[in-house]
């Protein structure tokens, strides 16, 4: 201690000094301390006693900078504080001075938080992506607490909708953690991840929650030391548990009850920064299924206008020559080689307007999911063959030779109209798009329980981006107005739900433009699918009937009801030629009046008539026949509603037989030939 004797102090002002809260400090003129309070002796751990002549500044200060010093505690820790210096005067002269001390460390680290927290307030709001923002969180909180290390474990859904967890680390590389599982809802870890609230332990080891599960009981083989543990769920404002901060230290007792407010501070700055991501990215997805829909609807709106366009161009066109030749089969100036062009052109232009009618319809159906099945064992190689057969007049007229390769391919069970239906749309197709010279080769092979039909052409194949997309409805590779081939775009994706009625599958294989293409039909051997019956498709590839004779219908007395004159006058024409006796009705009643008058031997009706339509005409029949005693005469259904709930309520009406429009010649004197005799005893009905 210095000689200097201590300067005298009033004992109440000792006393104040005593007890003041500021660390306070008196000097001589050498620097030597002759005076600590108490609250001096706990901030630096020294006395005057303990300083043994050693000047004050010199013993405490281990460096400093403008804004404040850097003192080391008696025990070799180091800590930043403020210093204010008073001088004391006797006679004008400085004799001393008081020092008053404040430690600054709270303060620094005050403002180091508000530095980071400012920083990661701007990531939250900047970062977009989740990887970065929580990487962002875990250094910072990691930073602030002093931790050795710090772990952000954080819950995710994929596009799938399926949850798992990611981490992330700081303090420590990846690796420390890399061999280790994801923490499990232990009782040590389970508060957390079930946001229970904030967990603090001063030594882990020692606490009761740890160590309880297998297979490790406590830390497995390899872990970094922890015995200090801070612990804080990260919830959203829904309360849903986003994830869990995690920090650990080796030594006990490094996280104090300001360490637990910071990490709370940023684990709620996390929560909303995850929660703003999270908008941002249901709002970016509906965005972009927003942008979706509407280009979709666009699509849809062009592939709409231009299907309307090839409706009407496919419709107008051979309108255009039945109309033209019909006129000039009126004119009666064709000579008799032009008469039979003129037939064959209106027959062929029919023909082509009744298989547009049949797709649009078949579509509806399929769309409305009316289109049923009528299943039944077949041999594999009949629908084919009949396909192939229908389609080998247009392919030897362009010049493209067709080829069958047949095989044993057993039976299956099958509707074999819808069947040929997708063969004849299928070999169609690849003869029209193959150039004279060509092949279109047609293979069936059975297949385990299966039957596999390839069509194979060499023609001018399928570009790659159109190729998923030549099963859609509407879909054409040309659908301007310079294409060189007819059709709506509807025959593929027909083909496809028949063939997926049927259970199977179909798919088309091409290497390119210019490289021909191949369709793949594999269908199971028992078909899946309705058994119920459906409506015959008409001005579809099917065999024609074998012709009648021109007495099929000789002495049958026929009563034809039909408001249309001009379809009145052919039906009559056609039955007429073969033998019969035809009375034609315009409306249902006079038909009740004329089937009164001579009962015939057969009713052909349409349904659709104004007045009285076809359902009520045939029960009026039926009552009066009944009352009358006779049997019943058998009646054909022959109209344009074509749909198989038309067909079920024509014959629960009365009707022996259901036909739609429009309907062959040949066909409709074979049914003609068929009921002419049948007759129902009046007792039945």
């Amino acid at each position: 201690m210095s000689s200097t004797p201590a300067l005298p102090t009033p004992d109440p002002l000792q006393t104040a000094c005593d007890a003041a809260s500021a660390a306070l400090f008196v000097v001589d003129a050498s620097g030597q301390c002759t005076y600590m309070n108490a609250a001096a002796r706990a901030l630096t751990g020294w006395s005057p006693e303990t300083l043994e002549g050693r000047a004050l500044l010199d013993a405490l200060r281990c460096g400093h900078d403008e804004e404040a010093q850097l003192f080391v505690h008696r025990d070799g820790r180091e800590y930043p504080v403020a210093c204010t210096t008073n001088p004391l005067m006797r006679d004008g002269e400085v004799v001393g001075a008081v020092i008053e001390v404040r430690d600054v460390s709270r303060e620094m680290r005050r403002e180091v938080e508000d530095v980071a927290f400012r920083q990661l307030s701007e990531r939250m709001l900047e970062e977009f992506d989740l990887t970065a923002m929580v990487q962002a969180v875990t250094d910072t909180a990691t930073q602030l607490t002093h931790a050795q290390f710090g772990a952000f474990f954080y819950n995710v859904t994929d596009d799938g909708g399926d949850s798992y967890m990611l981490y992330a680390l700081s303090g420590v590389p990846a690796e420390k953690f890399s061999n280790f599982p994801h923490p499990r809802a232990t009782p040590l870890f389970g508060p957390t991840f079930n946001g229970e609230g904030t967990i603090r332990i001063d030594d882990v080891r020692a606490d009761p929650r740890y160590g309880q599960w297998t297979p490790h009981h406590g830390m497995p083989p390899g872990h970094l030391p922890v015995r200090s543990y801070l612990a804080v769920p990260v919830k959203s404002d829904h309360g849903e548990v986003l994830g869990g901060l995690f920090f650990g230290h080796a030594e006990a007792a490094r996280f104090t009850t300001d360490h637990v407010r910071t990490i709370e501070s940023i684990a709620a700055l996390a929560a909303i920064g995850m929660s703003r991501l999270r908008l941002f990215v249901a709002a970016q997805a509906d965005a972009r299924e927003k942008e979706r829909l509407y280009q979709n609807a666009v699509r849809a709106g062009r592939m709409k206008d231009q299907f309307l366009a090839t409706i009407s161009h496919e419709l107008r066109t051979p309108l255009t020559s039945i109309l033209g030749w019909s006129e000039m089969l009126a004119s009666g100036r064709l000579s008799p080689e032009m008469v039979e062009r003129a037939v064959q052109t209106i027959d062929r232009n029919a023909r082509a307007q009744a298989q547009i009618v049949e797709d649009l319809l078949d579509i509806s159906r399929i769309v409305s999911g009316k289109l049923h099945l009528a299943v039944r064992e077949i041999d594999a190689m009949q629908p084919v063959e009949a396909a192939v057969d229908a389609v080998r007049p247009a392919a030897l007229a362009r010049g493209v030779r067709l080829e069958v390769h047949r095989s044993d391919a057993g039976h299956m069970r099958a509707d074999p109209d819808r069947l040929q239906q997708v063969i004849w749309n299928l070999v169609a197709n690849a003869v029209k798009f193959t150039e004279r010279g060509g092949v279109v080769d047609v293979s069936v092979t059975r297949v385990d329980d299966a039957v596999e039909i390839r069509v194979r052409d060499t023609g001018r194949g399928i570009d790659a981006e159109f190729l998923p997309r030549v099963f859609e409805r509407f879909s054409q590779v040309d659908a301007s107005s310079t294409r060189e081939h007819g059709g709506l775009g509807l025959g593929l994706s027909i083909v496809r739900h028949l063939v997926e009625m049927h259970g199977g599958t179909v798919r088309a294989e091409s290497a390119g433009s210019g490289h021909g293409a191949e369709f793949v039909v594999c269908l199971p051997v028992s078909a899946a699918g309705s058994a119920s019956a459906t409506e015959r498709r008409h001005g579809a590839a099917t065999v024609s009937p074998r012709p009648a004779g021109d007495d099929a219908l000789h002495a049958c007395r026929v009563l034809l009801v039909e408001d249309d004159a001009d379809t009145r006058a052919m039906l009559a024409s056609v039955l007429e030629a073969h033998g019969a006796e035809v009375d034609t009705c315009a409306s249902a009643r006079d038909a009740l009046e004329a089937a009164r008058r001579h009962h015939p031997d057969l009713v052909i009706s349409d349904i659709g008539m104004p007045g009285m339509d076809g359902y009520d005409f045939v029960r009026a029949l039926r009552d009066w026949e009944v009352e009358s005693g006779l049997d019943a005469v058998p009646a054909v259904a022959l109209t344009a509603y074509a749909r198989l709930e038309d067909r079920t309520r024509a014959l629960a009406s009365g009707f022996q037989v259901h036909v739609a429009k429009p309907v062959q010649p040949s066909e409709l004197v074979a049914v003609a030939q068929t009921l002419r005799r049948w007759r129902v005893p009046a007792a039945s009905g």
